[in-house]
């Protein structure tokens, strides 16, 4: 398949802008009160909106994928049909881990039973650690894109080695992910 570096350099150069601007709210400026449902839906889909961004055919935030979450377990249900700061975080996570991880994954790095201090503490520790990981891995691919991407050469096969890198990555970190996970979780 033939990539423009053109293209390339574009695409490349839009997703350290996205990532650059992507910042979940910290904990406390999650709302302090309960929300209901279609609240939960468009606060969720304005705070994930930019991974739709890097993939049009993410699915949006729906009632029924949040009441699935509840009814798996893998977040506490509603009180009175309002969602406060723990409902939140719990659906900010999910919803950006599934993108990579498994639901039975997930359920182990984010157990449902919680307390409202310890989802505070692993919420505030995913965002701190989402951006060191965007910083690290864009930095990554930065590394290796440059060289490509500089050269006056247009040499689709080198951009295409590139993106075959890119995913290969991807797919280790999941694989080191769960295996990394699912050993904690034998322990």
């Amino acid at each position: 398949m033939k990539y423009p570096k053109e293209e390339a350099v574009k695409c490349f150069d839009e997703c350290k802008q996205l990532l650059s601007e992507y910042n979940l709210p910290d904990w406390d400026s999650l709302p302090s009160f309960g929300l209901y449902m279609d609240q939960v839906i468009e606060f969720s889909g304005s705070q994930l909106g930019v991974l739709s961004s890097f993939n049009p055919e993410a699915p949006e935030i729906t009632r029924p994928m949040i009441n699935n979450y509840v009814k798996l377990k893998m977040m506490p249900a509603p009180v009175d049909k309002k969602y406060g700061r723990v409902h939140l975080a719990y659906i900010l996570i999910i919803c950006t881990l599934k993108q990579t991880l498994n639901m039975s994954t997930i359920q182990k790095i984010l157990p449902p039973d919680l307390s409202e201090e310890e989802v505070k503490r692993t919420y505030s520790s995913f965002i701190k650690n989402q951006k060191k990981a965007f910083n690290y891995v864009y930095g990554h691919v930065q590394s290796v894109a440059t060289p490509i991407l500089s050269t006056q050469e247009d040499n689709p096969e080198r951009i295409e080695d590139l993106l075959l890198q890119v995913a290969s990555s991807a797919n280790i970190l999941k694989h080191i992910t769960e295996k990394v996970i699912n050993f904690k979780a034998d322990n």
